[in-house]
């Protein structure tokens, strides 16, 4: 099983791709950056798995269905937790800010349906990947991911603060073979980043200690585009080679 780096960036400037990233070839992880895939691309996601409503990570889940609603054979499936689903139900595709895709008829049904996660419970994901969600510290219904195929898990934090039950289940995986993790400020803006709940190097070094598998690789994403350059002196002052900062394009292989 693979992940293609779309998108990693948390916020948007020039040359920036907000946060995408395709898990095989039918399971799109956020949207942010959803309309960098190709036309064909786009035709074989079969879901969009939402980490939370903020506007980085849904901002063209609306362009994507617009794209591809008069081609697809099936429903695209939009899965989060309920409080996620229900901020983009009323705040953005609504039919005031975009179109309510969920009310347009094709031929194949409803151009668009949403699906709730339940927490705290293995369910099943297109291409042969199981996922585990579960709540983390940050807003608009944020979950973070355990995805597991037949070769190893992987844990994807979402956006998140400093927490901890999401690092007790990932203690426990044993076939654990990456770890991709927020870090969105330097560590002389910890402030800034506790008080909108999410993580600095000095931060994810603690959490990481929760973890406690200090040969698990670990993949940075969402870092502030202004604040990129401190943050990578941070992270190789810190963890040395330990923690790679992913670019778009990357692909990761668990």
């Amino acid at each position: 099983m693979y992940i293609d780096v779309i998108g990693v960036d948390g916020s948007k400037q020039f040359g920036c791709n907000l946060c995408s990233m395709l898990l095989g070839k039918s399971v799109l992880l956020d949207a942010g950056s959803a309309s960098m895939l190709s036309a064909q691309q786009q035709q074989k996601v079969e879901m969009v798995l939402l980490t939370h409503a903020h506007l980085d990570h849904v901002l063209e889940l609306g362009f994507m269905i617009d794209a591809t609603v008069t081609i697809r054979d099936e429903p695209l499936r939009v899965m989060g937790s309920k409080a996620c689903l229900e901020i983009i139900q009323k705040h953005y595709m609504n039919d005031l800010i975009w179109p309510d895709f969920s009310h347009i008829k094709t031929s194949s049904g409803p151009a668009l349906v949403y699906e709730n996660i339940e927490d705290r419970k293995w369910f099943e994901l297109p291409g042969g990947i199981t996922a585990w969600a579960e709540p983390v510290c940050h807003g608009s219904g944020a979950r973070g991911f355990l995805f597991r195929s037949n070769t190893g898990s992987i844990l994807h934090t979402g956006d998140t603060g400093p927490t901890y039950s999401i690092w007790k289940k990932a203690s426990e995986m044993d076939d654990l073979k990456m770890v991709i993790a927020e870090i969105s400020f330097p560590d002389q803006k910890t402030d800034v980043a506790i008080a909108s709940n999410h993580l600095t190097p000095s931060l994810l070094e603690k959490e990481l200690e929760k973890l406690n598998k200090p040969d698990v690789p670990v993949y940075a994403f969402h870092l502030k585009p202004w604040e990129r350059h401190e943050i990578e002196k941070d992270v190789a002052r810190r963890f040395s080679d330990r923690i790679v900062i992913l670019r778009r394009g990357d692909r990761l292989e668990f």
